[in-house]
């Protein structure tokens, strides 16, 4: 009976140690890679479904990225993907149609922060993503003092 416990509790710590090891990179569904080690995000293609941006410190303080979650999390039907020191990962699904949208926000050494937030498929999205990114930001602008530019 004990080696079967054994073996039964090798077997979750082997699965734990896999589920924390991928924790450290996302492959999007878009099909771009990202680490929790990341310096730079991935560009925006050529289509108006994604949007990107800086979201700069007033007074030298940017928001955390605990803040920066919470604002995103705010949002219908979203969750967190990856969580990082310095890269934050949220994904964003549809009501209707179950599009999957998702948001990458990187902590610059200089404290600020980018973004881009951009559509796993498809070309148009309505503005969806503008919007979404819109009230993220007014929520850290109202919860923090944070400007963009």
């Amino acid at each position: 009976m004990r080696s079967e416990q054994a073996r039964w509790l090798v077997g979750i710590a082997v699965a734990l140690a896999g589920a924390i090891a991928m924790a450290d990179e996302y492959r999007s569904c878009a099909g771009w890679r990202i680490g929790t080690d990341a310096v730079a995000l991935p560009a925006c293609p050529d289509r108006p479904n994604c949007v990107s941006g800086t979201l700069a410190a007033v007074g030298g303080q940017a928001p955390s990225l605990a803040e920066v979650a919470r604002a995103a999390l705010a949002e219908p039907r979203s969750r967190l993907e990856l969580r990082g020191e310095q890269v934050l990962i949220a994904s964003f699904r549809s009501r209707l149609f179950k599009f999957v949208d998702e948001a990458v926000f990187l902590r610059r050494g200089d404290g600020s922060i980018e973004y881009r937030c951009g559509a796993c498929s498809g070309y148009y999205d309505f503005g969806v993503n503008a919007r979404r990114m819109k009230r993220i930001l007014a929520r850290l602008s109202t919860a923090t003092g944070e400007a963009s530019r």
